[in-house]
């Protein structure tokens, strides 16, 4: 295979020894993604968004002008530079330039430099520039398709590449820009005629519709840039004439035209009960079939509602009425994202039982697509198991490439791979543009710390700004954070109402641009009998507790807010017990349920742990030992929960796993007919010591941080406990909530000293700062592109500050204490702090279900403990 020295290429295949098999035009790839672009904004919400984004409907003409800026996408690709790639290094013949890039050389097109003065000529320039004062910004975020803002490029070549026959000779051309480039700007004339009609409107100017088409712009260039669907041509053939037929395959293989999916579901109308298993919809549920609702809404409703189908039954009247084209349910876990990745993934199976839209659990190194999970290959292919059809796999496109998830029909996963669209990262305009098309759900959205709500408060903006639907969900969302969000909206000028107003508010309720309404709770009403333990350093007493009630035959749960916390009990629980049968167990393991288990034994642990302690139950005690893993997305029913204490809205998630099912009573232990909440508190009940130094997840770090660093929280809900012996649940949520999260009973708690005042200083001097750096860090889609300098690399932006987890590799993989192999182990930053980052498991020895392995000159066990730090 050879490339004549004259035409420029855009796109090259070479077989594993470098060698040429085969190319692409560069006109060719330029006519590719214009044509992906075009079809993409015949998606009935990508046009959507584009029309908001705007201010104004788009007109064809609008259309048509964007695609020539895609067109000239990779003009720069154009410049000797860029086509001296075409050579491997070595054997470059003497005359080409070095290697250059393209993506910014394509603003040197407008540096002022009589050398370029031909090459402008090339290009209908003048006549393009008429399009109004949004032209140059529009084509600067054409160029930067590769993920980021184009800053201060290194210059191309634009030079002749020439070359001498033999020494003396005269030079003579063998790659010249100009007829390249004069192509270029002819072909724009001929396949895009009405762009340069006289006439029409300046193209919009809005700032956001410059961030939303740059994010297109990527998509479409993927779209185009991927030879399942845009073969390389070798020069030979009409692109021009193949490729609508190549644009409309690739969109309509991806799934990202969602019509024939939106029209079968309004065709059938499909009932709620047909979707969930027979089960007619809650209060909270139908309420989500009302079309008058706003494009945010805020649902609150207790725990164990129904508040996951109430989202998917939002999403599919939006679906059905065209509203939206796709789903993102983000979670604040990786573990309730795949908890509820098995839920909707039933539930899609019957809303279509033939030629499903595909549904992704996008969870990256843990992602997944119509119930598979595919396995990586070299050059970012992957293998999947099922052998699907050429249709079956392009429709799982979108599972293959974290930047590629949010390109799903229907997708779970982490609110990070949200997050990522606002921030200033690589490919982030291309996540906001696929999330405009979505209705974006967020579940326990009060878990957000101060940085990543923030982060969210921007996302949402941005989202709601180009006509994007969003459903926030929460048990136990206080009037602060509610207010904060539906300010988002233009039409809402939500204010913080007074604390006795706020706890006056309905509960479950909803909101949206329209204020908040109550809902009918249909969950039974839950009386809980709470009281404190000053036990919280006994965890032989603690584990007595349990066992005296397992024997009576309850179902018993302990939460610990730190993992050793929860060891300690777990270990005074074997010493002390009468039989092992109460414990919690994986295949016959005894064992904790926490953080530090590998990707393979987790699903392994929910499993069991929903078995023994689910809807249904076995008869008999049995003792469950945790940390914080056990209070989202796990359909527990304990009769007794002995919990650290910590603050009110996570209280009331652990409490939700208490009683979460009717029973008759001779089901329940007699004792244990009242579900029992036994709260841990410090000796004497005091917490002013840790405000000097922090111990079992409370109170702050030396930094300021902490597992829940603001005791002012933690003392209001130790106040409420004593105050109220009982209390009925979901009726008395509301008040419990903002008796602990609202500002005034917040500063009332710092009436307990300077050292209480020092601390809601130090706590409100961090949200300012991490509120700060968010902003320092987002995506400001309200700032012209061309302003936008490029990405800063000199700082380390994540979607969650603090320092960086690791994920360890086993291979060959170890099997693990419950029969799996482990291959993937995640670990806490805190435990290889000071070993080096590159280091993987080394000295592996397994004996009995225990792996024993080095990291750097430390050891480590993993075993049906989890992971321990045994020495270094």
């Amino acid at each position: 295979m050879s490339l004549p020295p004259s035409r420029a290429f855009g796109k090259l295949e070479r077989d594993a020894d470098g060698n040429l098999i085969a190319w692409l035009p560069l006109l060719d790839h330029l006519i590719d993604v214009a044509a992906c672009f075009v079809r993409l904004c015949a998606c009935r919400n990508v046009r959507r968004a584009l029309d908001r984004a705007a201010g104004r409907k788009l007109t064809p003409q609008d259309i048509t002008r964007l695609a020539v800026l895609v067109f000239l996408h990779d003009l720069g690709k154009a410049n000797s530079g860029f086509q001296a790639k075409r050579w491997r290094e070595q054997a470059a013949p003497q005359g080409w330039p070095k290697p250059a890039g393209h993506g910014g050389q394509a603003l040197d097109l407008f540096r002022d430099e009589r050398f370029l003065e031909p090459l402008l000529e090339c290009l209908p320039l003048e006549a393009i520039t008429e399009w109004g004062d949004a032209v140059l910004p529009l084509f600067r975020a054409s160029i930067s398709h590769h993920g980021r803002p184009i800053a201060d490029p290194d210059p191309g070549d634009w030079a002749r590449a020439n070359w001498r026959p033999v020494i003396g000779a005269d030079a003579q051309p063998v790659y010249d820009p100009a007829p390249v480039l004069a192509e270029i700007g002819q072909r724009a004339l001929e396949f895009y005629p009405e762009a340069f009609a006289v006439g029409g409107e300046p193209l919009p100017d809005a700032p956001a519709f410059g961030h939303l088409f740059a994010g297109l712009v990527q998509l479409a260039d993927w779209l185009g840039s991927d030879t399942q669907f845009f073969p390389l041509s070798n020069g030979i053939g009409d692109r021009a004439q193949d490729v609508p037929a190549f644009a409309e395959q690739a969109v309509m293989a991806l799934g990202l035209d969602a019509t024939c999916w939106q029209t079968g579901l309004a065709q059938t109308s499909p009932r709620f009960e047909a979707v969930f298993d027979g089960y007619p919809p809650y209060p909270i549920q139908a309420a989500m079939a009302d079309a008058a609702l706003g494009p945010l809404l805020v649902l609150e409703s207790e725990t164990g509602s129904g508040k996951t189908e109430a989202a998917l039954w939002r999403f599919v009247h939006l679906f059905q009425r065209g509203e939206v084209d796709s789903l993102y349910f983000a979670l604040p876990t990786r573990v309730s994202a795949s908890q509820v990745y098995e839920r909707i993934l039933a539930a899609v199976g019957h809303l279509w039982p033939t030629d499903p839209p595909v549904t992704v659990r996008a969870l990256p190194g843990y992602a997944g697509a119509d119930g598979q999970e595919p396995k990586a290959l070299p050059q970012f292919k992957v293998l999947w198991p099922d052998e699907p059809t050429d249709a079956e796999a392009h429709r799982r496109w979108a599972a293959e490439s974290p930047k590629r998830f949010l390109a799903a029909s229907i997708a779970i996963g982490t609110i990070d791979q949200a997050l990522l669209g606002a921030l200033q990262v690589r490919h982030s305009h291309l996540r906001h543009a696929l999330l405009a098309r979505s209705l974006l759900v967020v579940d326990e959205v009060h878990a957000s710390d101060p940085y990543m709500t923030a982060l969210l408060e921007r996302l949402l903006k941005a989202h709601l700004g180009c006509g994007g639907h969003a459903l926030l969900l929460s048990a136990t969302l206080g009037a602060s954070a509610r207010a904060r969000y539906l300010g988002l909206s233009a039409q809402v000028k939500a204010a913080l109402p007074a604390f006795d107003v706020a706890c006056q508010m309905p509960y479950p309720a909803l909101a949206d641009r329209d204020g908040l309404r109550g809902i009918t709770s249909t969950t039974p009403a839950k009386t809980v009998a709470w009281g404190v333990r000053d036990l919280i350093d006994d965890p032989e007493a603690i584990a007595r507790l349990a066992i005296e009630a397992a024997s009576a035959g309850a179902k018993v749960l302990i939460v610990r807010n730190t993992v050793p916390a929860a060891l300690a009990v777990f270990q005074a629980l074997e010493a002390l017990i009468p039989t092992a049968d109460w414990l919690f167990a994986v295949n016959g393991v005894a064992t904790l349920h926490h953080s530090r288990f590998s990707r393979e034994d987790r699903p392994l642990l929910d499993q069991a742990i929903q078995a023994q302690l689910g809807k249904h139950r076995p008869p008999g005690g049995r003792i469950v030992v945790g940390t914080q893993t056990l209070e989202q997305s796990l359909d527990l029913d304990a009769d007794l929960l002995i919990t650290d204490l910590c603050p009110i809205d996570v209280l009331l998630q652990r409490i939700g796993r208490l009683h979460r099912h009717q029973r008759p009573d001779d089901e329940r232990p007699l004792a244990y007919r009242t579900a029992q909440a036994w709260v841990l508190t410090p000796p004497g009940q005091e917490l002013s010591p840790l405000l000097k130094r922090a111990q079992h997840g409370l109170g702050p770090f030396r930094d300021g941080g902490g597992i829940y660093p603001d005791l002012r929280s933690v003392e209001a809900t130790r106040r409420l406990i004593q105050e109220r012996p009982t209390v009925s649940i979901p009726a008395d949520n509301r008040t419990l909530v903002e008796a602990a999260t609202h500002p005034e009973p917040l500063r009332a708690m710092e009436a307990l000293g300077e050292d209480w005042q020092w601390l809601g200083q130090q706590i409100d001097g961090r949200t300012g700062a991490e509120r700060s750096i968010a902003q320092l860090h987002g995506l400001d889609v309200d700032t012209p592109f061309d302003e936008q300098q490029g990405f800063p690399t000199d700082l380390d932006i994540a979607t969650r500050l603090g320092e960086r987890d690791r994920l360890l590799l086993f291979e060959p993989a170890p099997i693990g204490p419950f029969g799996q192999a482990l291959r993937q182990l995640p670990v806490r930053h805190f435990l290889v702090k000071g070993i080096d980052p590159d280091a993987q498991p080394s000295a592996i020895e397994c004996q009995d279900g225990t792996v024993l392995f080095s990291l750097g000159n430390t050891r480590f066990r993993y075993s049906r403990l989890g992971l321990e730090k045994i020495d270094g």
